[in-house]
């Protein structure tokens, strides 16, 4: 009975919090990922560092998020979400504060960790909230659009942010992270208490997985750095790959899994985590080389590169608010299906257009690819929080942040593997775009084949 009036609670004054503090805390921990690289050039002139330090600023961040997803979203599920949530921002806000005083790069990185960290702590929270606080599915189907909207935003606006503020200081870059999760705090005081559920903890399967994960990205990271000749390189990739196997071997034999291998048998689940990961390693990817080609081979500004990507945000913000509806009218299935199409003729769009590849030209393909996520996205959440129960909530969206982040990560490694081999970032992005276009082709049709017979 508790339980219900509690849901019926979040249902009532609280759930416009809930969705509003979920959506905000999204936006920052989507921010926080590509701001601080206009930054790094100026950081490195004040502090030090080489190349490689310079890469550990941003990848240190990428990092531990995405090796600790998992963690977090059984933390979520065993502890509640709103007490993770509000710990997780705590935390942002203090690792904020810690990098913008930072006295040196190897204390930066520390600082970019611990964000790493309060961001894997406040993903999937911010799912399971929105999930207890909108139990309706129109309700959550807008709840989702929103908080879709601020992770889709935060690429385009922290290039630009990232722009506007280091040349007053670099610390604010930082620094600009704290009011936002002042903010969030302010609102959670108006989200109601969120159930804890005792469960088994599964020390093998969290060592794992965080080995696993970090040795892998770490690898994919330096395979980028050092090049595929990295003898170093294709050690931790392997050794991550290795602890990787022994963990899904785990979760197969232990009694109360981390990550559930029966989720992976649902259909909807399945698309989801695939479209979630695809997703990303072709949105960072092509941000990545995007920014790298508008300021070496077309010689723009930070600031001026950063401005590229505003039409973009205000169409995947837009995107976002009418993806609910698409979502209420016509179905998750319909939605991946126009968002993902969308997404494959900005693509095309861009990889046709004759050279050389002007700049309106970027924006325009840019908007068109933001357009179509920001219709599939939320759709591809919606779909992973229907396909478990409430209990499974926390865990489930880990999964499928997991695999987005995942992609992210490496996404950026490929497409500046490729960006190297290449005589021309010219060509590179042309890859990159031609790439994307094939690898959402792949999925959508994977998509409507394992939807065929609904």
């Amino acid at each position: 009975m508790k339980t219900m009036t509690g849901m019926g609670t979040r249902a009532g004054g609280s759930a416009l919090a809930t969705t509003v503090a979920a959506s905000v805390a999204s936006f920052l921990v989507g921010m926080d990922v590509l701001i601080v690289n206009v930054a790094l050039p100026t950081i490195a002139r004040d502090l030090g560092g080489d190349m490689a330090t310079q890469q550990w600023v941003v990848d240190g961040y990428s990092l531990l998020f995405a090796a600790l997803l998992l963690l977090c979203g059984n933390l979520s599920d065993r502890w509640g979400a709103k007490r993770v949530f509000v710990f997780g921002a705590t935390l942002f806000a203090a690792a904020s504060l810690f990098s913008s005083f930072a006295w040196s790069m190897m204390v930066l990185v520390v600082g970019r960790c611990l964000l790493g960290v309060a961001s894997a702590l406040i993903l999937p929270a911010s799912m399971a909230l929105i999930n207890e606080a909108n139990p309706e599915p129109r309700r959550r189907a807008w709840a989702l659009a929103l908080w879709g909207a601020g992770g889709a935003s935060a690429s385009a606006v922290g290039p630009l942010l990232g722009g506007l503020l280091t040349p007053i200081h670099w610390s604010l870059v930082f620094a600009i992270n704290v009011p936002f999760c002042l903010l969030v705090l302010v609102l959670a005081v108006r989200i109601a208490p969120s159930p804890r559920r005792i469960k088994p903890f599964d020390w093998v399967g969290q060592t794992l997985a965080l080995l696993g994960f970090v040795l892998f990205i770490a690898g994919i990271i330096e395979i980028g750095s050092l090049g595929v000749s990295s003898l170093r390189a294709w050690g931790l990739f392997g050794a991550g790959v290795v602890a990787l196997v022994a963990f899904v071997i785990s979760q197969a034999r232990v009694r109360a899994p981390m990550m559930p291998l029966r989720l992976f048998r649902i259909r909807g689940m399945q698309v989801a985590l695939m479209i979630g990961f695809v997703m990303i390693f072709n949105w960072y990817g092509m941000v990545f080389i995007c920014t790298m080609f508008l300021q070496t081979e077309l010689g723009m500004g930070a600031f001026a590169a950063g401005l590229v990507f505003v039409p973009s945000a205000f169409v995947t913000i837009f995107g976002n608010l009418i993806g609910g509806r698409i979502i209420t009218a016509h179905g998750s299935k319909f939605s991946i299906t126009m968002g993902l199409s969308i997404m494959i003729v900005g693509f095309l769009f861009e990889f046709l257009y004759p050279a050389p590849i002007p700049v309106w030209v970027i924006a325009t393909g840019l908007s068109v690819v933001g357009f179509g996520a920001a219709i599939t996205t939320p759709a591809a959440a919606g779909v992973v929080l229907k396909s478990v129960d409430a209990a499974q909530a926390g865990i489930a969206s880990a999964m499928f942040n997991t695999f987005r982040q995942v992609g992210g990560s490496v996404g950026v490694a490929v497409f500046g593997v490729v960006a190297t081999f290449l005589p021309s970032l010219t060509l590179a992005l042309r890859a990159v775009f031609l790439a994307s276009a094939a690898l959402l082709a792949c999925i959508l049709v994977f998509e409507l084949l394992r939807w065929g017979d609904r």
